[in-house]
């Protein structure tokens, strides 16, 4: 499991990167194969992941729509937080089928 910071930048100064914003999905985890589907507008998509098990618990404590980041191959499940009012966001690494 991959945590990754959602917290918008304050100011984005000369050579600083934007994060990466994804595309909002529905996953459906099949826990006995590992397999996460979802439909992005560019068609049906199909991986596996390791932490199925972990991907089940992120999303039942999501705050918002789990998001897509197909540049880098990662389902980011923003959850809840103490103290952060955006959330935490959690970076699950998918793997092709």
């Amino acid at each position: 499991m991959t945590v990754t910071n959602v917290a918008p930048a304050k100011s984005l100064q000369a050579g600083a990167l934007a994060r990466p914003s994804g595309i909002p999905v529905l996953p459906a985890v099949d826990l006995n194969l590992g397999t996460v589907t979802f439909v992005t507008p560019a068609g049906h998509h199909a991986y596996w992941s390791a932490e199925a098990e972990q991907l089940v618990q992120a999303l039942t404590q999501a705050v918002r729509p789990a998001r897509w980041i197909p540049g880098i191959g990662t389902l980011v499940v923003t959850v809840a937080q103490t103290g952060v009012r955006a959330g935490r966001g959690v970076g699950f690494r998918l793997a092709k089928q």
